[in-house]
């Protein structure tokens, strides 16, 4: 494992780290798609190794996240409306305490009271 990791480095070229932090500053679903792999299939693994390794909770959090960002989206573009600016976002949404589970989260999130 540590040995393909190193692999993988060496293989590294400057294009490749200037998209990566380009994305980091306008995220697209090209970026998150390119670092999942080149080809569909290797998406496709990846992405299936992803949720292989998640607990059933953030597997369920992603999902949801998923749906609700496709849902904003879909607001945005009825409605010709753009998302506030970045740190505006970030002081809306809740931070997850240290030690909190993904599941006790979203539920705080939600507004829900913790399951007895």
């Amino acid at each position: 494992m540590l040995t393909e990791g190193m692999r993988q480095i060496s293989r590294l070229e400057l294009a490749d780290i200037r998209r990566g932090l380009e994305n980091f500053t306008s995220p697209s679903a090209a970026g998150l798609l390119d670092s999942l792999g080149r080809t569909r299939g290797e998406r496709v693994e990846k992405m299936a190794a992803l949720l292989r390794n998640s607990s059933e909770a953030d597997v369920e959090e992603m999902g949801t996240v998923f749906g609700l960002a496709m849902a904003k989206l879909a607001e945005e573009q009825a409605t010709g409306s753009q998302a506030p600016p970045p740190a505006a976002r970030r002081e809306e949404q809740p931070r997850r305490r240290r030690g909190e589970t993904s599941a006790e989260w979203r539920r705080e999130r939600r507004g829900l009271s913790p399951a007895s």
